[in-house]
């Protein structure tokens, strides 16, 4: 589920962003897609980082087995109440990814899914600091 980045029309800050259609002719997809099987948080745009720092690992695999190598990590600013520590700074990848349970446990948060959409709520305060919306089946 990509993340929506639309502007809101409210003062609070929903944690909003990314959003796109998904390519499969190798282009770049400009949104974050919400993965439940992702174990960490990764994206190929160097300017997605607020802080970047030598990565602990040097590269990844993924579900097929092919090997991606990470090249910095650090946090990534969705939004004023909407951040991914740990993220991997991937450059050969074509999507940025949005680990669920990196985040849930990161943010101490929830994800809610929906047929069409998805909300990140916090456990404690239960308020609601961004959405995903469905889109090109994801």
């Amino acid at each position: 589920m990509p993340l929506n980045n639309q502007p809101q029309s409210t003062t609070q800050d929903p944690g909003i962003i990314g959003s796109t259609n998904l390519v499969s002719n190798g282009e770049h997809v400009n949104s974050w897609i919400i993965d439940s099987r992702a174990t960490y948080h990764m994206t190929y745009n160097h300017n997605n980082f607020k802080t970047k720092s030598v990565p602990q690992q040097k590269a990844i695999s993924n579900a097929n087995g092919d090997i991606y190598p990470i090249t910095e990590e650090g946090t990534v600013e969705l939004s004023t109440t909407f951040t991914l520590p740990n993220s991997h700074f991937v450059p050969s990848l074509s999507t940025k990814l949005l680990s669920i349970g990196q985040v849930t446990e990161d943010l101490k948060c929830c994800v809610l899914m929906y047929s069409s959409f998805c909300l990140f709520q916090e456990v404690l305060t239960k308020n609601i600091f961004g959405h995903g919306t469905k889109r090109g089946g994801l």
